[in-house]
């Protein structure tokens, strides 16, 4: 089974406050970094990973079993975790 990492990353550069205005978007990516998924959230102005979990899970994707700290970790302006693909997904 392929390699597959989310990340969240903002669609702008953040201010000083971190606060962004164009939103943040998920994407899953596979060994080759080519884009499996994408889930555009235009209305975040900050990343909530909760709320990036639960939209990955609704995508068909689920954070690595097992992982620590709730699987993500940061990754230059957004946040990375491994994930899996859920059980019967496509």
């Amino acid at each position: 089974m392929p390699e597959l990492t989310a990340v969240c990353t903002p669609n702008s550069y953040p201010h000083e406050d971190g606060r962004v205005e164009h939103g943040y978007q998920l994407n899953v990516l596979d060994e080759g970094l080519a884009v499996v998924a994408t889930v555009e959230l235009p209305h975040w102005t900050s990343c909530d990973l909760d709320e990036a979990a639960r939209h990955l899970s609704e995508a068909g994707f689920e954070l690595h079993p097992g992982a620590e700290d709730g699987g993500w970790s940061p990754a230059g302006l957004g946040y990375r975790a491994a994930v899996a693909r859920l059980s019967g997904a496509a």
